[in-house]
């Protein structure tokens, strides 16, 4: 019986040597080895940039259906600090960050700076404020004087979905 056994169980483990592993980079981390992963190299992958440039693309034609704006305050108004700022979008979904659907995204204020350019991330700093819980509006304190205020829309990860999705108006503080 065993000389039975033996080839059969040899057959079933050349069979399992052979066939093609759906977790070798599990298995690897598993035994302490080392993989270059398509995921953490873009560039190794010629579909990760043809993804990208697919974003890039589709995020630029969603952008002309929709409409950003200020709901308060309005163009040219005269204000006292701490400034309500109010921000309006339609045609398309105000979402957190993190979350990358289709027709949606989150507001960016920048103050005293200009629109970014679509695909363009959104910095983080006092000059560009950063609402990715998807807030839709804030107090904001401002130094006596005039100031332009940009609202940027842009997607999942701060994104900028360019000039289409920004609208800039211009304040003055007492």
């Amino acid at each position: 019986m065993k000389s039975t056994l033996l080839p059969l169980i040899i057959s079933i483990l050349a069979l399992a040597a052979c066939a093609p592993s759906e977790n070798k980079t599990e298995n690897n981390k598993a035994q302490g080895l080392k993989t270059q992963s398509q995921d953490a190299n873009p560039a190794a992958s010629p579909s990760a940039n043809t993804e990208h440039a697919h974003e890039d693309s589709q995020q630029a034609a969603e952008a002309p259906k929709a409409k950003i704006f200020f709901i308060s305050p309005k163009e040219g108004a005269t204000l006292k600090s701490p400034i309500k700022v109010e921000m309006g979008i339609e045609g398309m979904e105000v979402a957190p960050a993190g979350e990358l659907k289709a027709q949606s995204g989150h507001h960016h204020l920048i103050i005293d700076g200009q629109a970014l350019k679509a695909g363009e991330v959104v910095p983080k700093d006092e000059q560009h404020i950063h609402f990715g819980k998807g807030q839709t509006s804030t107090e904001l304190i401002l130094k006596p004087g005039e100031h332009s205020l940009t609202l940027q829309f842009a997607d999942g990860t701060h994104k900028s979905y360019g000039p289409e999705l920004s609208s800039t108006i211009h304040v003055k503080v007492e």
